[in-house]
């Protein structure tokens, strides 16, 4: 995504943290320990990447993995439960519809990705070198089968009752986007308890020059002392969304 200013600081996330090693997300004393799925798809929006098939390719894809948007969707319903876990407000996650999700606050790494795990395994060659007797590898196939089934078996049965409460409870404080303005293809959305007209918003963020003229797919956030404008163009079928960042910090 090209930007026209930094977009670090959205939202106020103080001292908010994630070790990727441990996989773990934490804010003031609180942590959350994120999975595999979470963890990718947060080091994803930290690394920049907004467009939800570009998420989509680097969290599964680059696994060979071919998922549904329902997959999609309910990893990011478990990462903002976690954000909210840590006492960050699940709309720092913020959808574009049809294009993305926007990081609305900064979080800090604490370890880089850990590139060992992309490596192939190494394989021990030297036959002498593991001595395992036949009653403890019997001991450990019995283990190993009783775990791969509670792994197969209680994802199934769990997943049926967690899409029923995304249908039937969503989070309160997500809000959603109405469209205040549209002139041919260009369309301006902002969020639900936003009272502000098309015209407030090109005065707020007139700083800009040239003047910002509202083409194309934009979406206005205001939060206290910062405002974001998002100038998105994507083809409706297939491609990656070409979006520009306007940041105004520090104005209400």
């Amino acid at each position: 995504m090209e930007q026209s200013e930094g977009i670090g600081s959205q939202a106020s996330a103080s001292d908010c943290y994630y070790d990727a090693e441990k996989m773990t997300l934490s804010r003031s004393g609180q942590s959350a320990l994120l999975g595999s799925n979470e963890s990718d798809l947060l080091l994803a929006l930290i690394a920049g990447v907004t467009d939800k098939e570009q998420l989509i390719s680097r969290v599964w894809g680059e696994r060979g993995l071919v998922i549904s948007d329902s997959s999609y969707y309910k990893t990011l319903h478990m990462l903002r439960a976690h954000f909210a876990d840590v006492g960050l407000p699940r709309d720092s996650l913020k959808t574009l519809p049809r294009r993305g999700v926007l990081l609305l606050c900064e979080i800090r790494l604490l370890s880089p990705e850990i590139q060992a795990l992309e490596a192939p395994l190494a394989f021990v060659s030297d036959v002498e070198a593991i001595s395992v007797d036949a009653p403890t590898m019997k001991a450990f196939s019995n283990r190993h089968w009783r775990f791969l089934l509670l792994a197969v078996v209680v994802p199934a049965l769990a997943l049926p009752v967690f899409y029923a409460y995304l249908v039937f409870k969503k989070p309160a404080d997500l809000e959603e986007w109405k469209l205040i303005w549209q002139e041919g293809e260009a369309k301006l959305y902002v969020e639900e308890s936003e009272r502000m007209s098309k015209e407030d918003i090109v005065q707020a963020l007139n700083e800009f020059e040239p003047p910002i003229v509202l083409s194309d797919i934009n979406y206005y956030v205001r939060k206290p002392l910062s405002q974001l404008l998002v100038k998105c163009i994507k083809p409706e079928s297939k491609g990656e969304a070409i979006c520009v960042n306007y940041q105004v910090v520090g104005k209400k």
